[in-house]
């Protein structure tokens, strides 16, 4: 299902799916990061998450560091994966990082 910026209300309030975000207007998805909210988890380095709530269930993020890069973009479904995830340890570190 394609949505785009001229579709009805009713589709305005669906929430997206993972398949279905690859599909948005570009202007809408373009308009909704304008007018973002982004909040910061800080955890008093210089190198922080950023993370706006947007309408439908988009959750997007991106580096604090790189405002003006393209933001990764997740349906709510997706969102809720990753953060089970994290809450889990899945992205922990096991070893060291190399220079």
């Amino acid at each position: 299902m394609t949505h785009d910026a001229h579709t009805s209300s009713a589709d305005y309030s669906s929430i997206v799916t993972a398949d279905e975000k690859n599909h948005l207007d570009p202007t809408w998805v373009k308009d909704q990061l304008e007018r973002a909210e982004w909040m910061t988890a800080s955890t008093g380095g210089s190198n922080c998450l950023e993370v706006a709530f947007l309408d439908r269930g988009i959750v997007s993020f991106r580096d604090s560091l790189n405002p003006d890069k393209d933001p990764l973009i997740l349906a709510w479904g997706e969102w809720a994966d990753f953060l089970v995830g994290a809450k889990a340890g899945r992205f922990d570190r096991t070893t060291a990082p190399t220079a």
